[in-house]
């Protein structure tokens, strides 16, 4: 269903009272709540009945401004549900990690140390780590590093793909999935 949070577009699928919220990639790359890598791990939550969230940017503002838009979504979603988790894809792993903290877990694809006027911010809750070992823009000395510096409790999974996850859209949405799946069920036994 599309909706509008404060003037910022966004689809939203409602099915339960877990919900991830997907933070898009850079708006001045084509970032927005259609890119495919976004729409077919929201597809693969509804199958699983998670409710998500993809949003787009109110422009570009310097990664500051695109961190509120974010806020403001999380907001909306945290009012509606009982457990809230965060997903970025590149910019967008930059833009959700400043909101990790807010959340119950965080999932970062591809994530960058730091993209115009913010930086990756650690988080103490559950992560996950999602690498592209043939990634263009990332080296992969750098995301291992970036994993590496995180606090725990964390985890990673390295796909032997590019930056764009061609032909590997399926098994990337299999794997953020699994992480919630498994991360929540292990909250909700202890």
């Amino acid at each position: 269903m599309n909706i509008e949070i404060e003037s910022i577009k966004a689809t939203y699928e409602n099915l339960g009272d877990f919900s991830v919220l997907l933070c898009p990639p850079h708006p001045l790359m084509g970032g927005s709540r259609y890119d495919e890598r976004l729409q077919r791990i929201s597809k693969k939550l509804s199958e699983n009945r998670i409710s998500s969230l993809i949003f787009d940017y109110r422009g570009y503002r310097q990664g500051i401004g695109e961190v509120e838009d974010a806020r403001k979504c999380l907001e909306f979603l945290k009012s509606r549900h009982s457990k809230v988790a965060i997903l970025g894809y590149s910019f967008g792993s930059v833009v959700a990690s400043n909101l990790a903290d807010l959340c119950d877990l965080a999932i970062y694809i591809s994530p960058l140390p730091s993209i115009d006027s913010i930086s990756f911010k650690d988080s103490k809750n559950p992560k996950l780590f999602i690498i592209a070992r043939r990634d263009q823009f990332v080296p992969f000395s750098v995301s291992l590093e970036l994993y590496s510096k995180a606090s725990e409790p964390k985890d990673f999974v390295i796909l032997d793909t590019d930056h764009f996850y061609f032909a590997g859209f399926d098994l990337l949405a299999d794997k953020v999935c699994d992480f919630i799946k498994s991360t929540w069920d292990r909250r909700e036994q202890n």
